[in-house]
């Protein structure tokens, strides 16, 4: 069974969370965006409808980052380690 997106956002966020790093768990987490998005996009494409879960997508987004930034307060969303290696 695939994940929705939302849910594939928040695995990653779980993911993330474990990280000891700040520029490793973004890294993580942008991943997992990148995933949802790809996801979202698979979704929209075919012949069978599909409610569209983007704000929802976005709405996780934001809400992750609050929680990687209580949880490293020196969080840099610049740093070009947090670029993701390859999108799973």
């Amino acid at each position: 069974m695939a994940l929705t997106p939302v849910v594939r956002l928040k695995v990653a966020l779980r993911a993330a969370r474990r990280r000891r790093y700040a520029y490793a768990a973004l890294r993580v987490f942008r991943g997992g965006l990148a995933g949802a998005v790809r996801e979202e996009l698979r979704r929209s494409i075919g012949p069978r409808p599909y409610a569209s879960q983007r704000e929802q997508i976005w709405r996780a987004y934001w809400r992750g980052l609050g929680v990687l930034r209580r949880r490293f307060p020196s969080l840099d969303l610049a740093d070009p380690r947090s670029t993701p290696r390859c999108a799973p």
